[in-house]
């Protein structure tokens, strides 16, 4: 019955065969537009063009199949997974099962030399330590706990209970209990209700982002749509009135379509990203979002974890401040020379290390600590980890540590482990000797503050807040450690609830680590700050710890002020200025609401607000959404936030405007990265997908680099649809006016303007890198707006004007004769197409020149060669078709079905025309519509008198003396 109700324990991603790909890409609108387009070329007898064009798709579609193709067979390898386990069934043990029949309700055997699980399961009984990085992308195995007794009674939740679970994809390394007894666990989640089938499912389905330029650019197809109807009509009308056979004049409507909305805009559009991304790679950062890589050109905010990304992942172990019979002992003093006492004692015992082939393995922090002390960890031997052996910490030989007269010895006999929500872990150790085998000890570790209201209230010094403040305003991270008895058996210390343990303790004393800034750290948050790219921290560190951080690496800069939000008992919310101390306060608020507890203090502006993840929550659910969101708008450095609390504050920040980045380097951060527009993860482990982007560069230099790249990605992108909307545009307008005379392009003149001008700018225009340096103003982000409406607009009648002034200057030659149209015939040997192909073809090389923009998002343009090259080619080439005599190579005029003129100074003076529409359009894009005097003129015409991000307005409406003023 449930594996009819769950069904197979199968992670399936189907490998489509060719074929079906063929059909599904083939019916995609971009081709069918494109079949349809040569079906009417081949009518129109432009056989070669038609064939060029259906030659180039057939490749496009190839290549399109190999990479889908690829793609999913990659997921499916990812996801694929087969083996045998071991299961429990109405009692007996049944081995050789196939893991696609796992239902949940099965109960796993983990055998001792591990296992790659097939299916989320909750760990009944022993302990496991388990390699969890595929999934969340920690590299230090994860020791797990069976489930508390109380969770025993219904079915476990893997994301509630997640340590406690052992999820689908990780690798179990080491298993242990005592006895002989075997190590179980309940099957809690099969196929793609695991979470690995999770992360299958987000790589399938990703979060739907709304991409501004890309709707825009549907939006603009539309125009151009429009655009083709009037021309259609147009070419109907004209048709009609020189008396053309219906079936030529249908087909030359057709025509106009394909000509108007050019088919290879969409694809167009991908060239910049594409060329981002491969860039992106040689720096070691690789995406699998492309679409994001345009996202990090409009980033105005980047979110940024502490420990291992702004600092080393490794810390110092400053020393240590004892507290004994309720006062600290005077300084910090080496752990080495503690004598032995609790303090020594919980360094000691209160981790999760493990010994793994040979190495300490675990937590930077718990290794740290522990070696600290200079004891060692002694485990059971290779080959006996079924038996849950106690780990046991004692001194080393010789180390002096010994109670009466024997070598003392700690046995790690249960784990709680560290919990982020709770931000403590404990452990139950039996020291020997002792005389009573009932006489347990309780360690437990974690945030101070936190662990102060564990304690008994006469076991803390009466200046435990200034002591605490002093340590981490220097920047440092502390941890407290707390002890008590506890006389237990140790049967019963297996089962015994953690809130029964974690309860009357006695402080013991502070554990003082230093984390130190990585190089890269500092010059990068000055060079964002330049750029006036607002910089935020996001850390479950202290936070004066975090805050001292800021300062140190520039985030608050020195001359600013902090102001921190705090949370009473009361749940009342209380800011004041960092460095002041509390004075007597004022209340203010309504009922039903957390009112604030304002204090009138002297502020400087500008400041900074620093807060904790308690205060986060109480503001966010219970203040006035004004209050919230100016919090939001002066917020630099959140502290204790958990790992949802993270993610929520990207998505409060997204919806008030702001373009957001995150760059975290642990699991803790995968909500937030996947939240952000522009998320960078620093793992280099298989859990890449947990973010769009991953960086194998160590440091956050990563992070400009992306802005910088997605910011010429998006300027690219601009160019490139502007010159194919200008290039389709300037083609409709060339065949319309030659409509009007009954004639039109030749094939080959066909073949050359898209084949080889348009599409050899087309593909080398991207290659322009990007800028050295970010600059303040972010790029455009939508083609919507007045700035490229008024480019493309006056660019287009630029083409206009300068097509039309080449063809009235013709009709002025002595030389001159109308063309006298044959009825069965195209007419397209004449001096009207010969003179509009030729000012045409250069338009075509002005408009990629001018679109190639440089600073203050791209390269110059002469650092591009491939354009350059493009360029020293094609313009001549232009030249020559237009200067050379007909007596030279005579083919290449019959060729191009062009009519030589009898004047060479005729010849010299469209040239001199062409370069005049050239400057212009140069001058026009480089120079004028850059300009801040266009730019006040549009705010003018757009009647603009606010902010559009609602982030400004929240920054420009913020009261005097604020938040020091009651607006409840």
């Amino acid at each position: 019955r449930r594996a009819c109700l769950y069904g197979e324990n199968s992670i399936d991603v189907p490998v489509k065969p060719y074929h079906v790909l063929l059909v599904e890409e083939v019916l995609h609108p971009f081709y069918v537009f494109q079949l349809v387009s040569v079906v009417f070329w081949i009518v129109e007898q432009y056989y070669y063009y038609a064939g060029a064009v259906f030659l180039i798709s057939c490749v496009s579609v190839i290549i399109s199949l190999l990479q889908t193709r690829r793609h999913l067979q990659q997921i499916h390898d990812i996801a694929f997974s087969s083996t045998t386990v071991s299961v429990v069934r109405e009692g007996r043990e049944m081995s050789g099962v196939s893991s696609s029949s796992l239902v949940p309700g099965d109960v796993l055997v983990v055998p001792p030399s591990g296992l790659l699980l097939p299916c989320d399961a909750a760990l009944l009984t022993g302990q496991a330590i388990v390699n969890e990085a595929m999934l969340t992308g920690e590299s230090v195995p994860v020791t797990k706990t069976p489930l508390p007794p109380s969770s025993l009674h219904y079915l476990p939740s893997s994301s509630s209970h997640k340590r406690h679970t052992l999820f689908c994809g990780t690798q179990v390394v080491q298993t242990r209990f005592y006895g002989n007894e075997r190590v179980l666990a309940a099957v809690v989640g099969t196929g793609f209700s695991t979470a690995k089938g999770g992360m299958v499912r987000s790589i399938l389905f990703p979060r739907k982002l709304s991409v501004r330029f890309y709707v825009d650019a549907m939006k603009f197809v539309l125009l151009l749509s429009i655009l083709a109807g009037c021309g259609f009509i147009y070419t109907l009308a004209i048709n009609f009135y020189f008396k053309f056979q219906v079936k030529d004049t249908i087909l030359r409507a057709f025509d106009v379509i394909t000509i108007a909305v050019p088919p290879a805009l969409p694809a167009a559009l991908t060239v910049g990203i594409v060329y981002a991304l491969a860039r992106l790679r040689k720096n070691n950062i690789f995406c699998i979002s492309p679409q994001r890589v345009t996202l990090a050109g409009k980033v105005k905010l980047v979110c940024f974890d502490k420990t291992g990304t702004l600092t080393e992942d490794s810390l110092d172990l400053l020393g240590v401040q004892p507290v004994v019979a309720g006062s600290f002992t005077s300084g910090l003093c080496s752990a080495r020379d503690l004598p032995q006492c609790p303090l020594l004692y919980a360094m000691a015992t209160t981790h999760s290390i493990a010994t793994i082939n040979g190495k300490l393995t675990g937590d930077p922090i718990d290794l740290k600590m522990f070696q600290g002390t200079g004891w060692v960890l002694r485990e059971p031997p290779p080959g006996s980890f079924d038996t849950l052996t106690p780990t046991i910490a004692c001194p080393p030989k010789g180390g002096g540590g010994e109670i009466l007269g024997s070598e003392v010895e700690l046995a790690q006999l249960r784990m709680f482990t560290f919990s982020s929500d709770l931000q403590r872990m404990s452990v139950i150790v039996r020291v020997a000797p002792t005389s009573d085998p009932k006489q347990l000890h309780v360690f437990c570790k974690g945030a101070p503050e936190t662990i102060c209201q564990l304690c008994r209230p006469n076991s803390v010094p009466g200046d435990f807040p200034e002591v605490l403040g002093s340590l981490t305003q220097q920047g440092y991270r502390v941890l407290a450690v707390a002890h008590r008895p506890l006389h237990m058996a140790w049967h019963k210390a297996e089962r015994v609830k953690r809130e029964v343990v974690e309860c009357d303790l006695r402080l013991a004393g502070l554990v003082v680590m230093q984390n130190r800034l990585k190089s890269q750290t500092t010059p990068v948050m000055s060079s964002l700050s330049h750029a006036g790219i607002r910089n935020v921290m996001i850390t479950g560190d202290h936070l004066l710890t975090a805050v001292c951080v800021a300062r140190e690496c520039g985030m608050i800069p020195s001359t600013h002020s902090v102001i921190v939000a705090e949370t009473t008992p009361t749940s009342l919310v209380s800011f004041r200025v960092l460095g002041e101390g509390r004075s007597p306060t004022t209340e203010s608020g309504e009922e039903g609401t957390t009112p604030l507890i304002i204090k009138a203090g002297d502020l400087q502006p500008p400041f900074h607000m620093a807060l904790d993840g308690k205060t986060f929550s109480v503001l966010r659910e219970s203040s006035s959404q004004d209050d919230y969101q100016r919090v939001l708008v002066k917020g630099t450095v959140f502290a204790r936030m958990a790992p949802d609390q993270k993610a929520q504050l990207v998505r409060d920040l997204q919806s008030i405007g702001y373009g957001v980045a995150m760059c975290g380097d642990g699991a803790n951060d995968c909500g937030a990265l996947k939240a952000a527009h522009a998320g960078i993860s620093l793992s280099e482990t298989e859990a890449s997908v947990a973010s769009p982007f991953t960086s194998k560069i160590p440091d956050i230099s990563c992070v400009p680099i992306l802005l910088r790249e997605g910011r010429c990605a998006l300027v690219t992108s601009f160019s490139i649809f502007k010159f194919m909307a200008l290039y389709s545009l300037a083609e409709f307008i060339t065949v319309s006016i030659l409509y009007s005379y009954e004639s039109n392009l030749g094939d080959w003149q066909y073949l050359y303007i898209d084949l080889v001008l348009v599409f050899a700018f087309s593909v080398v225009m991207g290659y322009t890198g990007p800028h050295p340096h970010l600059v303040k103003r972010r790029p455009l982000g939508t083609l919507a707006g007045v700035h490229v409406m008024l480019s493309l607009g006056l660019q287009t009648l630029l083409l206009i004007v300068f097509q039309i002034s080449a063809l009235l200057y013709l009709q002025k030659q002595p030389w001159y004769q109308p063309l006298n149209p044959d009825p069965e015939s195209r007419n397209i040997r004449c001096s009207e197409n010969t003179v509009l192909f030729q000012i045409s073809i250069f338009q075509y090389v002005a408009l990629a020149v001018s679109l190639s923009t440089a600073a203050p998002y791209r390269r110059p343009l002469y650092t591009n060669v491939w354009f350059l090259l493009a360029l020293g080619i094609l313009f001549p080439l232009n030249i020559y078709l237009t200067l050379a005599p007909a007596h030279w190579w005579t083919w290449l005029w019959e060729w191009l079905q062009m009519k030589p003129h009898p004047s060479l100074w005729f010849s010299v003076a469209i040239v001199e025309l062409a370069l005049f529409n050239f400057l212009i359009s140069h001058l026009l894009e480089g120079y004028i519509l850059p300009s801040e005097c266009v730019r006040v003129l549009l705010r003018w015409v757009r009647c603009k008198t606010k902010p559009r991000n609602k982030y400004k307005h929240l920054l420009s409406s913020i009261p005097p003396n604020w938040p020091f003023t009651s607006h409840s």
